[in-house]
């Protein structure tokens, strides 16, 4: 069977191509700065979360910690009146009207926990693979989260991103219970149990602050990223089809 197609001259479909190709070349370019910001984030961490690397000023010796001496567990509900928010494992804690799916919460929601800004909320069924997350929201949660409270002694961003340290989620794996992965959950009173070694808390806020540099640098370039390739689905459909013709 035969389809015929509408084309512009040939002159025209080699623009065409010219245009889009630098589309192509902008989007490529940009993934590869976006896959080497992601290396070099991964080697921060790597150096400054386990003090091979020590950031300029800082020499005090660090320290081992029990994480309930670090955390104290938040267990308030009956805050029905405070939005329902979400624990999620790239997007950080979010209003849960943001996540596009059927909204399966109860409909009694005082036993919901209490989240604060500053807390940090983590799956307990699924702590294993590293879904937790700083708060800078107030909300309630499901009870299936558990949420933590910094005592004085850590920066709760340096302690974000140590939670999502390979190192350090293989050992919320082992502190686990259950006997196959669907069913693995870190209770407060074995994630208590977690031992971890950790610098001043200066230098905490110092190094949570590179990794942070670090972060918003991928995450503006992955805008820049989603607006170009936005702008050549638009190009294509309008320069392919003859909406918009080139000179």
């Amino acid at each position: 069977m035969k389809f015929p197609i509408a084309l512009p001259p040939f002159s025209e479909q080699q623009k065409i191509a010219k245009i889009l190709f630098t589309w192509d070349t902008a989007i490529k370019q940009t993934r590869k700065l976006i896959d080497a910001k992601k290396r070099r984030k991964k080697a921060l961490m790597q150096q400054l979360l386990t003090g091979r690397k020590r950031l300029p000023g800082f020499n005090q010796k660090w320290e081992e910690y029990l994480m309930g001496e670090l955390f104290k567990e938040r267990r308030e509900s009956k805050y029905s009146h405070l939005p329902l928010l979400a624990i999620t494992g790239n997007q950080g804690i979010i209003f849960a009207s943001e996540i596009k799916r059927k909204d399966s919460s109860n409909e009694d929601k005082s036993k919901y926990k209490r989240i604060m800004p500053g807390d940090i909320g983590y799956n307990t069924m699924r702590m294993w693979q590293g879904v937790s997350a700083v708060s800078t929201l107030e909300g309630i949660v499901s009870p299936a989260y558990t949420i933590c409270t910094p005592k004085n002694k850590v920066d709760v961003n340096f302690m974000g991103y140590l939670f999502k340290f390979p190192t350090v989620i293989n050992l919320f794996w082992r502190y686990s219970q259950g006997l196959v992965s669907d069913t693995l959950n870190l209770k407060y009173n074995n994630f208590s149990q977690i031992k971890v070694v950790i610098p001043p808390i200066k230098e905490q806020r110092r190094i949570a602050q590179v990794l942070s540099t670090a972060e918003n640098e991928i995450n503006q370039l992955e805008e820049k990223l989603n607006s170009l390739e936005k702008q050549k689905r638009g190009l294509m459909q309008k320069l392919l089809t003859g909406e918009i013709r080139v000179k």
